[in-house]
């Protein structure tokens, strides 16, 4: 379980959270996971998700233009002056429990590698020749993805009491992000975003209902 208030993060599709780099002699791009093999999404990251997804639809929304501001911070802002802080992304307090107590028993422990490759795939893709759509040499890549299931939740930390347009304003923005990561526009990366893991709570604070 996670401990509210939190951002549930549900893969629809196959997803890469990368970390910038590969891993020698496996993977060309790697995912982003901690020293258990469990794979994250930083909370940076995933309020650049949400600012993103507001910045596309703010034009709609003209009265929540000061509920945003305190949410994401005002533009070009390098303080983290926001009232709203995101952490990591990370998979429930109780499956992490069991990771972590396989890892550490005494007899045949589970490795940190076998838990990622648990959790992941590993892709193969080239890029296409534009003038045959054959596929070009030496463009060969190992992507490594999160298998579609997995749920990561994000802890909210409130810095001061959220108005309701406040509330509704993330609503909006977590509604609106739909994909995340590597090759999102291409098939990869579909996601849900829910307050509390609540999609009737999400869509009821959205339409600017009390939650």
């Amino acid at each position: 379980m996670c401990q509210n208030p939190f951002i549930q993060i549900e893969l629809l599709s196959d997803t890469t959270f990368s970390r910038g780099e590969g891993t020698a002699g496996l993977v060309d791009v790697e995912v982003e996971h901690d020293a258990w093999g469990l794979p994250f999404l930083g909370g940076k990251a995933v309020r650049g998700l949400l600012r993103d997804s507001w910045l596309s639809m703010q034009e709609g929304f003209p009265e929540l233009a000061p509920s945003a501001v305190r949410l994401f911070g005002p533009e070009g802002d390098c303080n983290e002056s926001s009232m709203l802080h995101i952490g990591d992304a990370v998979v429930d307090e109780e499956t992490r429990r069991w990771i972590q107590a396989a890892q550490t028993r005494t007899n045949d422990p589970v490795s940190p590698a076998a838990v990622l490759e648990a959790l992941t795939d590993i892709r193969r893709q080239t890029s296409e020749m534009r003038q045959t759509g054959a596929p070009a040499e030496t463009t060969l890549r190992a992507v490594r993805v999160i298998v579609r299931g997995l749920i990561l939740c994000a802890p909210l930390r409130w810095l001061a009491d959220p108005t309701p347009q406040d509330v509704r304003c993330l609503c909006l923005a977590l509604l609106a992000t739909r994909h995340a990561g590597l090759t999102r526009n291409r098939g990869r990366g579909h996601v849900r975003m829910t307050l509390d893991g609540d999609p009737e709570k999400t869509r009821k604070a959205a339409k600017g209902g009390s939650v």
